[in-house]
């Protein structure tokens, strides 16, 4: 799981390094980064988020295994207690201080076992919770980064265009202007013929 969140972060660091590597066209406003390389780092997130649930799946069948081993133990404890009653039950003059022993040892296993198993349960689910909401912290970071990358380069894009239609209307006034005094020229040249 720890090896999954350093691929996420390491993604992270990709996406930092490919934007600093970014070519500036307008600074502070817009710059070109590689498409592809950027694509495959997005694609990338889901990826590594799923590892992150994964691990928090097998987590919980540990779990199931942890409890499951806690219960034979459990077992075998008791069925030794059990043999160690029926053996001193046997014995006639120790017979009722031993099964008193026997009853006592018998609950007290029982106790330690059911808090082994309640710890190992309890253990099990915090880190159950904690890898899923690591999980979806770590998506919804990827997502709104991605999202805050994408409205940004969105509002290069609309600078950009704004700064080329401006430039087509400067030309195209300085055209006018041109045409307008070729014009006035060529009528001052016919009024003086």
């Amino acid at each position: 799981m720890v090896q999954d969140g350093i691929k996420l972060f390491a993604l992270y660091d990709k996406l930092q390094e490919l934007f600093d590597e970014g070519f500036h066209i307008i600074p502070s406003h817009l710059m070109v980064v590689k498409s592809k390389e950027l694509g495959r780092i997005i694609d990338s997130f889901p990826d590594a988020i799923d590892e992150g649930i994964k691990m928090a799946k097998m987590i919980l069948r540990n779990k199931e295994e942890v409890i499951q081993d806690a219960k034979n133990k459990a077992e075998r404890i008791i069925q030794d207690a059990e043999n160690e009653k029926r053996r001193i039950l046997d014995e006639s003059s120790l017979r009722r201080e031993m099964e008193e022993q026997a009853k006592a040892f018998r609950e007290k296993v029982i106790q330690e076992c059911e808090n082994i198993k309640m710890n190992a349960f309890k253990e099990a689910e915090g880190i159950r919770i904690s890898s899923s909401e690591d999980a979806l912290k770590l998506k919804d970071g990827a997502q709104a980064y991605a999202q805050q990358i994408l409205e940004k380069l969105e509002s290069d894009l609309n600078n950009l265009f704004q700064i080329v239609k401006n430039g087509q209307q400067y030309i195209n006034e300085m055209r006018n202007i041109q045409e307008q005094q070729d014009n006035a020229v060529s009528r001052a040249e016919i009024q003086r013929k």
